[in-house]
């Protein structure tokens, strides 16, 4: 492909759909087979890489015609699907959760591929019916449709009677580094009986691995030495004042266990996809490669915040380190938590400098401990483990009040000219916007004190910004947000860590729940965890939502724009060109001329009250004139 499409020339072609083409990877600088899905504009094309069974849009400037001596070669690549599964929620189309998860699990596996084809069958079916498996952290192969079915993300579903399930031929396809075959004609065993013994052999020995269930529970907790003074050696200091010791008692104890684990767990394999829980008990591998008894104290995106048991310190480190095994969970932990008696520090929180104090003259020291105030860990352990309160369920602040959505703002009629600011751009001809002059904006949204809903407004006579700057000083007293629909009005903490009027867009994660959100002020959205969500109280309700969506005339993408990066999710348009918008709008007075009101709102944008901002994009290429 590189000798013949290196030095090739763009040519011209009217590009249709399911024509075969070679085509010119922009990332990677490689070319590839593909096939058109379809034209997504005049200019951008969505090909499938048939080769490695890649989807992508381009450009037609990336597009070559594919010789004739290049079709002759069958696909490289085999197009497959599981058997026996199917989408749940009652669709026949899988979710995007579901694909995701598979996608992450299986891309760059090595994988067994089982082909299931019956004597009914024709041979031909495509995509091909398979079963496939893949290795564990254990090592042990499971199955795909089963993994799926586990998580909640498929269903099951039987193809065969059980008269038929003898006449299954099967054939392994290993597979190296990657999911992707070389050239393979597949044909039905030949040998029925063997196939049906290596058939047989292969389901008892997945029925084992299936029946096996994952080690459960946590570790036991630290036992106090039944005296009243004993020695230890201090481990760590925790950042609230905590001094971790480990008795003396117990030290050779300690150094055997760590000893055996780090003889008899050399690794672990790859895991799985999982999702970790706050105080879940666990194996970690830690900076060091050594493994320890570990506890999840926090999920932070991709990683997770640890505390080694044993050891007492806490470490932020990759989730690939972490497993969900216990390691000798009937032996207690080591290390002892213990607070200095009668010490209370200076504004009642440990201070920096008060922690580095401790944390310089006490690690690696031998101490006599005093028990001055024992603690009954085991009595502790219980009540963790098995209490559990309703109570909180019940009060009255963990309801969310459903209010209506927050009223719209509007623009002046067409052909009038206004002063504008824009608080957030989408793409180069999408944006919001909000009128810049605020007795101008207060005149076009004045409504009256009852609103369609029939909640009435106590009109106040202080501002927007007043009134949020209020709620701000105090926003502890405002519950939590526990109703998550769609357009539900709320208060968002920001970057800058103020609150602001938000409302839900849509939840994007469940564990742990993380919530998309709009800034109705500002038009940007957010992805945020549930902690940084509150009511909002009801007077904040009465002012519109000041960011306006508005798509601005005059200009389109221009039909030639190759070679440059794409947005992502708008990829008519160029990264270039979106930049380059925000570098015309930065510090700009700026005024729009609405054009159409409905459907949507279409304005004009100009710059000093003449210059239309995109003229600066047609100049630069980035963008055509759209009359």
């Amino acid at each position: 492909m590189i000798a013949a499409y290196e030095n090739s020339q763009w040519e011209p072609i009217k590009w249709e759909n399911d024509m075969h083409c070679a085509v010119k990877v922009p990332d990677k600088n490689q070319w590839r087979r593909g096939q058109i899905v379809k034209m997504v504009t005049d200019t951008l094309v969505e090909v499938l890489l048939y080769d490695v069974g890649v989807e992508l849009v381009v450009n037609i400037n990336c597009l070559r015609e594919l010789r004739e001596n290049l079709k002759t070669m069958g696909r490289l690549s085999l197009e497959c699907s599981l058997v026996d599964i199917r989408p749940t929620g009652g669709s026949d189309k899988w979710t995007a959760t579901a694909c995701d998860c598979l996608s992450l699990y299986l891309t760059g596996a090595i994988a067994t591929i089982i082909l299931q084809v019956s004597n009914g069958e024709n041979n031909t079916t495509w995509p091909l019916p398979v079963k496939i498996f893949c290795r564990d952290e254990k090592g042990d192969r499971v199955d795909v449709s089963n993994y799926l079915i586990k998580k909640g993300l498929a269903l099951r579903e039987r193809r065969f009677n059980k008269s038929d399930s003898s006449h299954l031929s099967e054939k392994c396809l290993e597979q190296g580094d990657s999911t992707i075959t070389e050239g393979i004609k597949i044909h039905p065993a030949p040998d029925r009986k063997a196939t049906d013994k290596v058939s047989e052999h292969k389901m008892s020995g997945l029925k084992e691995r299936t029946s096996e269930t994952r080690t459960t529970g946590c570790y036991k907790p630290p036992v106090i030495p039944n005296m009243k003074v004993f020695e230890a050696i201090v481990s760590c200091i925790g950042d609230d004042g905590t001094i971790f010791v480990v008795p003396k008692l117990s030290e050779f104890k300690l150094v055997k266990m760590m000893n055996e684990i780090q003889t008899n767990l050399k690794c672990l394999g790859l895991l799985e996809p999982y999702f970790w829980k706050k105080g879940e008990p666990c194996a970690v591998r830690g900076s060091d490669t050594m493994w320890y008894r570990g506890k999840v104290m926090e999920v932070l995106g991709g990683t997770i915040r640890v505390q080694y048991l044993d050891h007492g310190f806490t470490e932020k480190i990759p989730q690939c380190h972490l497993y969900p095994i216990l390691l000798y969970p009937d032996i207690p932990q080591f290390c002892i938590p213990c607070q200095l008696y009668h010490t209370v520090p200076a504004g009642k929180v440990w201070q920096p400098d008060a922690i580095e104090l401790l944390q310089e003259l006490l690690p690696k020291r031998e101490v006599d401990v005093h028990i001055m105030k024992p603690t009954d860990y085991n009595k502790k352990y219980e009540e963790e483990k098995w209490e559990i309160r309703f109570e909180e369920l019940l009060l009255s602040e963990t309801e969310t009040s459903v209010l209506p959505p927050y009223l719209s703002s509007f623009l002046p009629p067409p052909e009038e000219l206004y002063a504008v600011q824009v608080k957030h751009v989408v793409s180069p001809n999408e944006m919001y916007i909000c009128l810049d002059a605020v007795e101008n904006y207060n005149q076009l949204n004045h409504h009256s004190d009852t609103d369609d809903s029939g909640v009435s407004w106590e009109l106040e006579s202080e501002s927007l910004e007043e009134a949020l700057q209020r709620c701000n000083k105090n926003v502890e007293l405002f519950p939590p947000l526990t109703d998550f629909r769609t357009e539900m009005p709320c208060l968002a903490e920001y970057a800058d860590g103020l609150w602001y009027r938000a409302k839900i867009v849509s939840i994007k994660e469940f564990n742990p729940l993380c919530v998309l959100v709009q800034f109705v002020d500002y038009g940007s959205t957010e992805k945020l965890a549930v902690n940084r969500l509150r009511q909002i109280p009801l007077h904040l309700m009465q002012y519109p939502a000041r960011a306006i969506k508005v798509l601005l005339a005059g200009f389109k993408p221009p039909l030639k724009d190759s070679g440059k990066t794409r947005i992502p999710y708008c990829p008519k348009w160029s990264m270039e060109a979106l930049w380059t918008m925000i570098d015309c709008l930065q510090g700009k007075q700026l005024y729009a001329s609405s054009m159409a009101q409905a459907p949507e709102q279409i304005v004009t944008l100009y710059e000093d009250e003449q210059y239309p901002v995109h003229m600066s994009l047609v100049e630069m290429g980035l963008a055509d004139k759209d009359e």
